[in-house]
């Protein structure tokens, strides 16, 4: 369990920052567009959103309410894989084992 909370929290510091350095030096409206014109970058778009369906189906399943289910699922929409390894590093932090971090929550 150690080793999931250290990659969460990793994985949240490096897409907080990722994201800060993004949005402070980059120009959302602009490159987005440029690039969804390539190839590479429409992959790359459709591989975030079959992520973000499979784990939002965890979520749905793991959940036990569904509204917070869809703000987990609106979160991983707006903030990407930022959510993901937040709604991962709650579930260790709340959690003993693989077993019950993986099960349906309480």
């Amino acid at each position: 369990m150690k080793a999931i909370r250290i990659v969460a929290a990793l994985g949240v510091a490096v897409m907080t920052v990722a994201l800060f350095f993004g949005f402070t030096g980059g120009d959302f409206t602009g490159e987005g567009g440029e690039i969804l014109d390539l190839v590479w970058g429409r992959i790359s778009l459709i591989d975030l959103y079959v992520g973000i369906a499979l784990f939002g189906a965890f979520v749905v399943w793991r959940e036990r309410s569904v509204g917070i289910a869809s703000a987990w699922i609106a979160a991983f929409i707006v903030l990407g894989n930022l959510a993901t390894a937040l709604y991962v590093l709650i579930a260790a932090m709340r959690s003993v084992t693989v077993e019950e971090m993986l099960s349906r929550a309480r």
